[in-house]
């Protein structure tokens, strides 16, 4: 996991150089909330997550009927996400990337002294980690909406990665997707491997 997230923390740092010039921190699939207000976790996601347990295979177990061989259904994959989730998942990562961004316009240094990697060490990030499996289908569809794979569409991808608990690395323990355009295909692959296997 070390070696995954050593390897993230470069990408980031790429990702990051070449994408801050284009301004690209925000997905095009969920209006951006007023940066300087603290998201607060509504009450109703907040219950939920105590009750999420840290098992790996019930989020296997998510239910994917948008995710078919002929492609994503998407007017599905939009009816089964719960919106006050999706807009708290995109507040929070949103948030994570412009103040990350803030951090490194206020001290250049800071990504070759503490990487990338501190991203993955947010509180914002962990808030959406909380969530698990509440967070799958909002973090697939900000992925699956946005034109971009940029930086804030990696976190997206790089969380629901770890929540899923899918394992896509190669056998060097290198993660076998560069960009959320790539993870999404991989996701996918996957999905419909399961569904056949059953």
């Amino acid at each position: 996991m070390k070696r995954e997230r050593i390897f993230v923390a470069l990408l980031l740092a790429v990702l990051c150089l070449t994408s801050c010039s284009q301004n690209n921190t925000a997905s095009e699939s969920v209006q951006q909330n007023e940066t300087e207000k603290e998201t607060e976790m509504p009450d109703e996601i907040a219950s939920d997550t105590e009750k999420q347990e840290e098992d790996t295979t019930e989020n296997l177990a998510i239910k994917w009927d948008e995710i078919t061989e002929d492609g994503v259904d998407e007017h599905l994959l939009y009816e089964n996400i719960d919106l006050d989730t999706l807009e708290y998942v995109a507040a929070e990562l949103q948030t994570l990337v412009e103040e990350e961004a803030e951090a490194e316009k206020e001290n250049p240094d800071i990504v070759l002294k503490e990487g990338w990697v501190r991203v993955f060490e947010s509180e914002h990030y962990a808030n959406v980690l909380k969530l698990g499996n509440k967070a799958i289908k909002p973090l697939y569809w900000i992925i699956y909406k946005s034109s971009n794979a940029g930086q804030y569409e990696y976190i997206c991808a790089y969380a629901l990665y770890e929540i899923s608990g899918c394992d896509f690395t190669d056998e060097n323990g290198c993660l076998t997707w560069s960009d959320s355009k790539e993870f999404l295909n991989v996701f996918n692959e996957q999905v419909i491997l399961k569904k056949n296997n059953k």
